[in-house]
C-alpha cells in the first residue's frame, strides 16, 4: 500500500488554527447542499490533499490541505441522477485529481477527500463507526486500469508536527458495483494515546494515466458506538515472558520513547517521538540478560540514552525517555497509585558515566488541551545505583481531580552527552493503586524526610460521631522526632510553608492544632493519638464533629537535613463522619 507523505500537510496544518478537541457525530445525505455552489463541500468541512509517487512507489511531492471543490476536474463534486431509493437525488462523487499533469507522466496520484476532528481525552476507549453507501460510476472514459479506491479512518500525529500515521483502517471500494449501491462501515477504537491528535475519515483513490476512479458515496454517518470510560489499569512485568530476539518485544508491551535535545546551557534545540520503543540497537532500550539476582530472573529491561543521535558528539544534552502511558479516568480521582521496581547499574564501562543522570518517574501530562504540559511529576534518581546489588524503589502519585482525562506516564529516563554511559537495568515493575489504610481517603502524600520515606498518616476506629472512637497514627517518621496533629474542615495545598520540607494540605480559615499533645516518634518511627470527636481543636477553642461533614487530618513533625533543623508534613487524610 502506498503511504501518504505528510510534509506539506504538516506545514499547512502548523499554520492553521487548532480544532477544538473531542470527536463529534456527523451525518450527511447531501440532499440539502446546493448542487451549483462551488464551496458546498468545503463549507461542509470536507478537505483535500494529494500525494504523488513514481511508478515504482517512490514519493515525489504532496499538496494541500485545501477546501474540497464541488465540481471541476479534481477530487470531488456533488452528483445527481444515480441515486437509488435510499440515496435520494444527490450524492458525493470522489475521483482523482485530473488537473495534475503527472497523470500523463505515468506517476501515481493519491487523492484524498476527508473531514477531520481533533481527538479529546474524553474519547479514549470509545468506538466510532463510519458508515456509507457506495457505487462505482458506470461512466467509462479511459477505463479503470490499476486504479484503487478506498474509504478510510485514520489518526495523524499532529501534536509533534510530524503528522505520522498512528492508526488507519480502510474499506476498499475498487470493486464496487456499477448498478447496485452497497453499504459498508468501519469501526474505529480511540486509543488513549490518540488524545490531542487528528482524526480523519473520508475517501481516497490511487490512479494514473487519467484512468477512471469515480466512486459515488452517500448517507454518510460518523457515530459513537460505545466503549468504556477511561480508567487506570494495573500493570506488572518481570520480562521473563518477553522474546529477547523480537525487535518489537518492548513496543508490543506498550513501551514508547521520546527524546529532547538541549544545548550545553540547557536551551531547547529540538525533540522527536513519540515512537515505539526498540528492543536492541544503539538507542533507548532493550531486553537484557546475565545480571539478574535471585528475584530478577534471567531477563530485565535495559534503558539508556539514544546513542544513535550524533548530537552526543556535539556536546549537546540528550534526554531520552522510555515509558508506558494510559489515560486517567474520573473514577481514579483520589486514589494513590504506586509504581515499584528493582534497579541495577549496568557494570559495563564504555566511556564512563561523566555527568549523566538517570531516573525513574511517574508523570501526568495535560493532553485535554493539546499542550502536553506537565501537571505532576514524581521521580527517583537512579544515577547512583549499585553495579552489584539490585535495589528496590517505589514512587507514589495521588490522582488529583484535575488529572481526570489526562495522560499518566510511567517510565525511565536519562540525560547524557558525549556518549557517556547511562545503562540502567529495571525489573519487577508493578503499577497499582494503594489500598487506603484505615478510614477515610488520602488527599496528599508526605514528602520524603530524613528516613528517605514520606510520613504516612492513617485513621482507625469508627467514623460514627456517636461512637467517639477514632485514633490518628503516623508511621515512617525519624526516630525521636517531635510533632503534633492538625485538623481542618477544608483541604488545600500550601507548598513549603515557612521553609518546611513538606506541603500543608489543610486549608483555613480554621486549622486546629493538637499543640497540647506533642508526640515523639518511637523506635519504630511511629506515633498515635486517640482523639475526642466532641472537642476538635480550632483557633477559637474547640468544635464538635458533625455527622455528614468531612474533616482533614495531617501531622507536622520536626526533622533535620544535613545537620540543619527543618520540618515536614505527613500525608493527609479526609474522613467523612457518620
Amino acid at each position: 500500500m502506498l503511504r501518504s507523505s505528510t510534509l506539506t500537510l504538516a506545514l499547512l496544518a502548523a499554520l492553521a488554527p487548532r480544532a477544538a478537541a473531542d470527536v463529534t457525530a456527523y451525518t450527511q445525505d447531501f440532499e440539502s447542499l446546493v448542487l451549483t455552489d462551488p464551496a458546498a463541500l468545503g463549507n461542509d468541512g470536507f478537505k483535500v490533499f494529494a500525494n504523488v509517487f513514481s511508478p515504482g512507489g517512490a514519493y515525489l511531492y504532496g499538496y494541500g490541505v485545501f477546501p474540497a471543490p464541488n465540481g471541476g476536474a479534481g477530487f470531488s463534486a456533488l452528483a445527481t441522477g444515480l441515486g437509488g431509493p435510499t440515496q435520494g437525488a444527490q450524492q458525493l462523487n470522489i475521483y482523482s485529481d485530473y488537473n495534475n499533469g503527472d497523470h500523463n507522466n505515468g506517476n501515481l496520484i493519491e487523492a484524498l477527500v476527508f473531514r477531520e476532528q481533533t481527538i479529546g481525552a474524553v474519547n479514549a476507549g470509545q468506538v466510532w463507526r463510519f458508515t456509507f453507501d457506495y457505487l462505482q460510476n458506470p461512466t467509462v472514459v479511459n477505463g479503470a486500469g490499476a486504479t484503487t479506491t478506498f474509504a478510510f479512518v485514520k489518526v495523524l500525529q499532529s501534536s509533534t508536527g510530524s503528522f505520522a500515521t498512528l492508526a488507519q483502517q480502510e474499506f476498499e471500494t475498487t470493486g464496487a458495483s456499477t448498478t447496485a449501491w452497497g453499504t459498508a462501515s468501519i469501526d474505529f477504537t480511540i486509543d488513549p494515546s490518540f488524545a490531542g491528535e487528528l482524526l480523519q475519515f473520508g475517501f481516497r483513490s490511487v490512479a494514473t494515466n487519467y484512468r477512471d476512479s469515480s466512486r459515488l458515496y452517500d448517507n454518510l454517518s460518523w457515530t459513537l458506538q460505545g466503549g468504556n470510560p477511561p480508567s487506570l489499569a494495573t500493570y506488572s512485568q518481570d520480562f521473563e515472558g518477553v522474546n529477547m530476539a523480537d525487535p518489537a518485544a518492548l513496543s508490543g508491551d506498550g513501551y514508547k520513547i521520546f527524546a529532547t535535545v538541549t544545548d550545553p546551557a540547557g536551551n531547547f534545540l529540538y525533540n522527536y517521538g513519540v515512537f515505539p520503543a526498540p528492543n536492541g540497537g544503539p538507542g533507548f532500550s532493550s531486553v537484557a540478560t546475565g545480571a539478574g539476582g535471585p528475584f530478577q530472573g534471567s531477563q530485565y529491561m535495559n534503558v539508556y540514552s539514544d546513542y544513535g543521535n550524533g548530537d552526543h558528539g556535539n556536546g549537546n544534552l540528550i534526554e531520552a525517555l522510555v515509558f508506558r502511558e494510559q489515560l486517567i479516568g474520573a473514577v481514579d480521582v483520589g486514589a494513590t497509585w504506586r509504581v515499584r521496581f528493582d534497579a541495577l547499574r549496568n557494570a559495563a564501562v564504555v566511556n564512563g558515566q561523566g555527568n549523566s543522570t538517570m531516573s525513574a518517574f511517574l508523570k501526568v501530562l495535560k493532553v485535554s488541551d493539546g499542550s502536553f504540559a506537565t501537571l505532576a511529576l514524581v521521580e527517583v534518581d537512579t544515577t547512583g545505583a549499585s553495579t552489584t546489588a539490585w535495589s528496590s524503589y517505589a514512587l507514589d502519585l495521588l490522582i488529583a481531580p484535575t488529572f481526570a482525562g489526562e495522560l499518566l506516564q510511567m517510565g525511565f529516563g536519562s540525560i547524557a552527552t558525549a556518549y557517556s554511559d547511562t545503562g540502567r537495568f529495571y525489573d519487577n515493575l508493578e503499577l497499582s493503586p494503594l489500598a487506603a489504610p484505615g478510614l477515610g481517603q488520602t488527599v496528599c502524600l508526605g514528602n520524603p524526610n530524613s528516613t528517605g520515606a514520606g510520613a504516612l498518616l492513617t485513621v482507625t476506629g469508627s467514623a460514627q460521631v456517636a461512637a467517639n472512637s477514632m485514633t490518628l497514627g503516623v508511621s515512617q517518621l525519624p526516630v525521636g522526632a517531635l510533632g503534633y496533629f492538625l485538623q481542618s474542615s477544608n483541604r488545600g495545598i500550601t507548598f513549603n510553608p515557612a521553609g518546611s520540607q513538606g506541603h500543608l494540605c489543610l486549608a483555613g480559615p480554621a486549622i486546629g492544632r493538637y499543640a497540647g499533645n506533642v508526640l515523639a516518634a518511637d523506635a519504630g518511627g511511629s506515633v498515635s493519638l486517640a482523639i475526642d470527636l466532641t472537642s476538635l481543636p480550632a483557633p477559637a477553642g474547640s468544635v464538635l464533629a458533625v455527622a455528614g461533614e468531612t474533616r482533614y487530618f495531617q501531622y507536622w513533625t520536626r526533622d533535620s537535613s544535613f545537620g540543619v533543623a527543618v520540618s515536614n508534613f505527613s500525608s493527609a487524610v479526609g474522613v467523612t463522619f457518620e
